[in-house]
């Protein structure tokens, strides 16, 4: 199962850079935290899936988030 953040990634032509400043990412190094969102390993903070939710416009919401994590790690 592909990830809705990744598919909204690659219709929008944006680097993993890019998705990290679109969400506001700060820190030492905000790429990795959105490719670890990405790659299911791990949860963003329930006030950053809103403003994902709202950035791609209603996408990937956290349902989304929830759904691919335990498809990933087969809790389901």
């Amino acid at each position: 199962m592909k990830h809705k953040l990744l598919k909204f990634q690659e219709d929008n032509n944006f680097s993993n850079k890019e998705m990290a400043k679109l969400f506001g990412l700060k820190g030492t190094n905000p790429m990795v935290t959105y490719l670890r969102w990405r790659n299911c390993q791990r949860l963003p903070h329930p006030k950053l899936m809103k403003v994902i939710t709202e950035k791609t416009n209603n996408l990937c919401t956290p349902n989304d988030f929830y759904e691919a994590w335990y498809e990933t790690h087969k809790l389901w």
